[in-house]
């Protein structure tokens, strides 16, 4: 299993025909004064496996601020592969994750690592700027 995208959005969804939709990419927050509230954050993921994958896992997304501290909650979510059992190719799955009322410390280099079951797959950069 591996992430094949990852992004931090205004706002993200997978609609009833498993399309991904994601509107306001962004990668900083530009906040002049600290401590600095972020109400709504989307993580969008896709997430491409094979016939190995098949079954239950867990994905973990956490913030972490530039002094590595966890910045919140983990958000832990369960989600299950579906191979067809004369599956053989690799097959993706979209996944969306909503991060919300969240603080700021400081200003600097933050990271949103991902996790499945366990084992860092990625982690998407964002920047909180004073100017």
């Amino acid at each position: 299993m591996r992430v094949d995208l990852a992004v931090l959005a205004d706002y993200a969804t997978v609609t009833h025909d498993e399309k991904l939709v994601i509107v306001g990419v962004f990668d900083s927050i530009l906040t002049p004064t600290l401590p600095a509230q972020h109400h709504s954050m989307y993580v969008a993921l896709r997430v491409c496996s094979g016939p190995a994958d098949n079954g239950s896992h867990t994905l973990t997304v956490r913030l972490v601020d530039p002094d590595g501290q966890t910045v919140g909650a983990e958000i832990k979510a369960d989600f299950t592969v579906k191979v067809p059992l004369d599956g053989d190719a690799e097959g993706a799955l979209q996944l969306v994750v909503g991060m919300g009322n969240l603080t700021f410390a400081s200003h600097g280099p933050y990271a949103v690592d991902i996790l499945i079951d366990e084992r860092f797959e990625e982690t998407v950069s964002l920047r909180l700027h004073g100017q």
